[in-house]
């Protein structure tokens, strides 16, 4: 009996320093819609897994950073919330269903009107009005600060400006 409960005490501990090995690490959730501003477009399944299969429904990020069929209006509270302001001003990002019969009762989140005039739930990174802060004409730059994602590569402008590349450095 003693042998069997030494043998099984001795099992355990190997399995669970096998775990500090890396078998125990988990890697992040997916987040469709991590660092992107309400409309972007997003997709319910990662990427980086062949098994899940996607829906046809079009897909876009609402005020709250979820993932939702798209529908016209899902982002015109965001961008009233902007209206007169300037980029990194604090906004109020209210649920698209608060104007709905009966109201929702989700709370609403403070934000930053971005680069496009969208208020954006959270704190902006720092780059996130100026992408061209600081940097020599030709640095790689995001001209949505890190918030959206747009299908060409940008880089700073003589003038200062995030542009898309080629750019001239004259």
């Amino acid at each position: 009996m003693r042998l069997a409960l030494t043998l099984a005490l001795v099992l355990a501990a190997t399995a669970t320093s096998r775990q500090g090995c890396g078998g125990g690490v988990q890697p992040p959730a997916y987040e469709p819609c991590a660092g992107k501003s309400c409309g972007a477009a997003c997709t319910a399944c990662d990427p980086k897994d062949p098994s899940c299969v996607e829906t046809a429904v079009v897909k876009a990020c609402d005020p709250f950073g979820a993932c939702v069929p798209l529908a016209s209006g899902l982002c015109d509270a965001t961008r009233a919330a902007c209206t007169g302001k300037a980029c990194g001003d604090v906004c109020t990002v209210d649920p698209p269903c608060r104007n709905a019969m009966p109201p929702c009762m989700l709370p609403s989140l403070i934000g930053h009107c971005d680069p496009t005039g969208t208020c954006v739930a959270g704190i902006p990174p720092p780059d996130f009005c100026a992408p061209c802060a600081g940097k020599a004409c030709g640095a790689s730059c995001d001209p949505c600060g890190g918030l959206c994602m747009h299908p060409y590569a940008s880089a700073c402008d003589a003038a200062g400006t995030c542009v898309p590349v080629p750019v001239s450095c004259k």
